[in-house]
């Protein structure tokens, strides 16, 4: 492709599931998400809370070294039902 840069992606914003869902391939996707993103040192940004597949792409992302940064709306942050942020919280 003619006039291609050698772009980094530097952040990522990732949505997904607040459960791990009915099949192992769904959580061991999202684990592997966690590695990649911590071995290229790629800030991500998620939905927040404690849960499912956010739970694993957050958690594995942050033991490997990249930052991570919680997005909680402020509805569900007063009940406390999401459970505790990895990394940042706003």
């Amino acid at each position: 492709m003619a006039g291609s840069s050698s772009h980094q992606i530097r952040n990522i914003c990732v949505l997904g599931g607040s459960s791990p869902g009915k099949e192992k391939e769904f959580l061991e996707s999202a684990n592997h998400l966690g590695w990649v993103l911590a071995e290229r040192k790629i800030y991500l940004v998620y939905e927040g809370g404690n849960f499912g597949l956010m739970r694993s792409v957050s958690t594995t992302a942050f033991l490997g070294g990249s930052q991570v940064l919680g997005i909680v709306p402020k509805a569900l942050a007063k009940v406390d039902i999401i459970g505790k942020t990895v990394g940042e919280e706003l």
